[in-house]
């Protein structure tokens, strides 16, 4: 596959990381207007080529891709669906148990079901999938042949960001549709708000992103796969102090809960969905910026 790209030279010989890279590095200050490139994998086992099929030498979309290629069989994927489901079992008991408290309908239905996912399962979800992002280059010396990869630092981070968000959209998917199903199961009354549950879905997937990119930092500095899911868990409890204290609209580990209304503590008004907005924007920015920083002036010592 490589023959007219490679040396058949190269071909011949052992593919070992210091020949691998040296190559990559000559190819890649070569590379001209074709119809594709040539770019390393970060994280595949040993080293992986492939082909970008772009034209734009920022690839971290495409390296997102491969990213998600490599993911593509990992066993997390079934945790984001799932667990959002046991949440929802969780919630529609909670439900049917106080109907003599609560008032039927989709709005406390839906309290109910996102109050367990958005304060414990949601946060430590999203940290485990982070720490699995960061799972391979912490292996071994994968980190050196990741910190020598001839792509620029701000694509790497930014194809992690990206496959950790499409992990929280997965969850927002399962946790709307375990929502909506079970509903109708149950037999809710009254008309579904879909207008209201489009806004505290999309507020919270804003808010989640902001849980990813700290959690992507947290999980990039600490080698250990727990401590990264810990950290993320008390985050969300730290968020209930937070709400219950007044500062839901501006802890970062509020927001997600904040923005699905999951406890019904603040108000959503348009003052606040902006602020959620803003404040979400400054703290993804933020620490993804402090991540490209640390990688590009600070190294991590890696394990041989």
């Amino acid at each position: 596959a490589y023959r007219g790209i490679l040396p058949d030279a190269f071909l011949a010989e052992e593919y070992t990381p210091e020949k691998r890279t040296a190559a990559l590095r000559e190819f890649w200050k070569a590379r001209t207007n074709e119809s594709f490139y040539l770019v390393y994998v970060d994280g595949a086992p040993g080293g992986m080529l492939a082909f970008c099929p772009t034209e734009n030498p920022f690839v971290g979309d495409v390296k997102a891709l491969y990213l998600l290629v490599k993911l593509r069989r990992a066993p997390i994927w079934i945790v984001f669906v799932a667990l959002p489901g046991v949440s929802a079992l969780i919630g529609c008991a909670s439900y049917q148990s106080n109907l003599g408290v609560i008032t039927p309908g989709w709005a406390n239905l839906w309290t109910q079901q996102t109050l367990f996912v958005c304060y414990f399962f949601l946060p430590a979800l999203l940290g485990a999938g982070c720490s699995f992002l960061w799972r391979q280059e912490h292996q071994g010396s994968n980190w050196n042949e990741f910190m020598v990869q001839p792509v620029p630092i701000r694509d790497l981070v930014l194809a992690k960001f990206c496959v950790g968000s499409l992990m929280s959209l997965l969850a927002f998917i399962s946790i709307v549709v375990f929502y909506v199903g079970s509903g109708v199961v149950i037999g809710v009354p009254g008309a579904f708000p879909a207008a209201r549950i489009a806004e505290y879905v999309v507020l919270g997937i804003l808010g989640s992103l902001v849980v990813v990119a700290i959690q992507l930092d947290v999980s990039m500095v600490v080698r250990n796969f727990a401590a990264p899911v810990g950290i993320a868990l008390a985050g969300g409890v730290s968020g209930v102090i937070a709400t219950v204290a007044g500062f839901g609209n501006i802890w970062p580990y509020s927001l997600l809960q904040t923005g699905m209304n999951s406890n019904e503590l603040v108000d959503l008004s348009m003052a606040s969905v902006i602020q959620i907005v803003i404040l979400s924007a400054i703290y993804i920015s933020g620490t993804l910026a402090w991540a490209c920083r640390r990688l590009s002036r600070r190294d991590v010592v890696a394990t041989m």
